[in-house]
């Protein structure tokens, strides 16, 4: 078993390193001004990696998952915002290149080149952690599918040229299946009649991501448009996708864990050079086990989630070590980014410092892509079986 790097994962790191160079000096412009980087967004772009993880046939650079977030963990470390719309886009490609047929060629180019942004429509109002609980509809008339219902927490869904619907399949006159049963996803354009699109309003953190409440009313939808089609007594358009949605969630653990390594190496520095007492902040013992303890989070949650992407890439998809790899990595960057602010004491609280924007970015981790409690449930049921 040898985790050193190949030469070609080295060159995502050095790429990700120089473009995190590039993109700190805006990091706080970003949120502040909860503004989109859109001068990132155009940067990626030229250089393919809005698309990076997606297959070649579709203009994509066909590199593996733990290339994509190997790129993805630097540039966390320098701006969060700009991590999370590389691993978004390339979500969303992945779904649509795996399950997706020729009507959606076009959308996939589009996203791979970065001139098109698609979102994950997936959590309701009353079905977040309790996905099968949707009420979104698609009901088939004739040639098409009429969508109804709304989704919430729908990042960039402001921009979107296109949104993955995760909607119950109903045929004309039947009533809705319960459960995960009937669940599919159909691709519904943004500027299609009967979409609209709600801000929710300012955040905690992860403000140049912009979150939407999506409504549908009575959108027609051409069946080519369908990307897995929700099938009564068939529960295959609900499970199928997770098995890329499993990606997503060890995504969340990247990110987080980039910021985590971001606060560390802020908080070294800071150590090296702020003298108290008459010596230097890192020759105290106490703050070097500050430091040890964060280390060692750091590298076991890094661990995990490169050996989560690992199996993806492999074709063993698995859901207790994606559950594992997020929970280590969400929840011991929370704690490093907090204590790494501790270790800058006064200077540390204040805007000035990135350490204040990186605790309130990181904190969304523990969140988003499954919450720690029920990727905990997964776990138990993973260890001791269902009943």
């Amino acid at each position: 078993m040898d985790f050193t790097l190949t030469e070609r994962e080295r060159e995502w790191v050095e790429l990700g390193r120089t473009l995190a160079a590039e993109f700190a000096p805006r990091a706080a412009h970003w949120d502040t001004e909860s503004a989109y980087p859109e001068e990132n967004h155009k940067r990626l772009g030229e250089l393919g990696l809005l698309g990076a993880a997606l297959p070649t046939e579709f203009g994509g650079g066909g590199a593996s998952l733990v290339e994509c977030y190997l790129l993805v963990e630097e540039i966390s470390k320098a701006c969060a915002n700009t991590a999370l719309l590389v691993h978004d886009q390339n979500v969303s490609g992945r779904i649509l290149a795996t399950y997706g047929g020729p009507g959606h060629r076009e959308i996939l180019e589009r996203l791979a080149a970065g001139t098109a942004e698609v979102t994950i429509a997936m959590t309701e109002p009353q079905a977040g952690s309790a996905l099968y609980e949707l009420t979104t509809t698609a009901r088939r008339d004739g040639d098409e599918w009429v969508v109804d219902g709304g989704k919430t927490y729908n990042s960039f869904g402001d921009r979107a040229a296109a949104h993955l619907v995760y909607a119950r399949f109903v045929e004309t006159g039947s009533a809705p299946p319960s459960g995960p049963e009937g669940i599919g996803i159909v691709l519904v354009d943004a500027d299609r009649r009967g979409v609209s699109v709600t801000p929710m309003g300012r955040k905690l953190g992860m403000r140049g991501v912009e979150e939407v409440d999506l409504h549908f009313d009575g959108v027609r939808v051409p069946a080519s448009h369908v990307v897995i089609e929700g099938r009564p007594g068939s529960t295959e358009g609900f499970t199928r996708p997770l098995e890329v949605y499993n990606a997503t969630r060890v995504g969340m653990g990247v990110m987080a864990l980039g910021i985590a390594q971001g606060a560390m190496d802020l908080a070294i520095a800071h150590l090296r050079t702020r003298r108290q007492f008459g010596r230097r902040l890192a020759d105290f013992q106490g703050l070097q086990w500050m430091l040890a303890d964060a280390a060692v989070a750091v590298e076991g949650a890094r661990l995990l989630c490169y050996r989560a992407l690992s199996e993806v890439d492999a074709g063993r998809t698995s859901a207790y070590h994606s559950a594992c790899a997020k929970i280590a990595a969400t929840e011991g960057a929370f704690r490093v980014v907090d204590d790494c602010l501790q270790m800058l004491g006064g200077a540390g609280y204040f805007a000035e410092a990135p350490l204040e924007r990186m605790l309130r970015d990181v904190r969304m981790f523990k969140i988003t892509g499954g919450t720690t409690q029920i990727l905990k449930n997964t776990i138990g049921r993973a260890l001791v079986g269902r009943p």
